[in-house]
């Protein structure tokens, strides 16, 4: 099966051309990833967020909460048309243009490996029966935004949340996290989850993007 073609980038998130994914990796390129958040306010004014544990066969995070998509940019796509493909992929939606909402952008230099992130926000509300499952996604589990913003931040033990699984598709179990379930990320991978929350809030707030949340780009 031939190796998966995926876009590089320089450091002010410019597309610079592609490469073989092993290939992009063993040469220490800056490859491009994209990370969609979904969040959203109930009727009550209740902020809420959507997250997933990963569960893709040899995923070096197996086991850990994550925004509810992301992955590579494939060559000659951008980073929102990835995001919208990873969105419809892992969490089984279609969004609109006017659904997805761009965060912001930051570099990661992370044990070895070189990427630029891009984030996006899915602004419309997610009920956990409607997620679909694929083999990259073992739970989706909804949990208050703020509650969220709280652990990963270490203000708190743990949360408490509502979760579908994947072997149990047709029942929702409350659900408990801890700080174990970011256990195995970097300290610059918790930084960008931080300046997501952040950045999240402000935009249900708001309805503005504040671009001072992320660190400036770099060459």
């Amino acid at each position: 099966m031939p190796d998966e073609l995926i876009a590089l980038f320089n450091g002010q998130g410019q597309s610079i051309g592609a490469k073989e994914r092993t290939a992009a990796y063993r040469d220490g390129d800056r490859v491009g990833l994209v990370f969609v958040w979904a969040a959203w306010r109930t009727s009550s004014g209740v902020a809420r967020t959507l997250l997933q544990t990963r569960s893709r066969p040899g995923d070096p995070y197996l086991g850990s909460l994550d925004a509810p998509a992301g992955g590579h940019i494939r060559a000659g796509e951008t980073p929102a048309a990835a995001a919208h493909r990873e969105f419809a992929e892992e969490v089984g939606i279609a969004l609109t243009p006017a659904e997805l909402v761009f965060l912001g952008q930051q570099p990661l230099q992370d044990t070895g490996r070189s990427a630029m992130q891009f984030f996006y926000l899915c602004t419309r509300p997610i009920l956990l029966g409607e997620t679909v499952f694929n083999e990259e996604v073992g739970a989706f589990i909804e949990v208050g935004l703020d509650d969220f913003a709280a652990l990963v931040c270490g203000r708190v033990a743990s949360i408490q949340g509502q979760a579908r699984y994947r072997e149990s598709p047709n029942e929702t179990r409350p659900r408990e996290i801890a700080p174990a379930a970011f256990a195995a990320y970097s300290e610059p991978i918790m930084d960008a989850i931080r300046r997501s929350a952040s950045t999240i809030r402000v935009y249900l707030d708001t309805g503005q993007i504040d671009a001072t949340i992320w660190p400036p780009a770099t060459g």
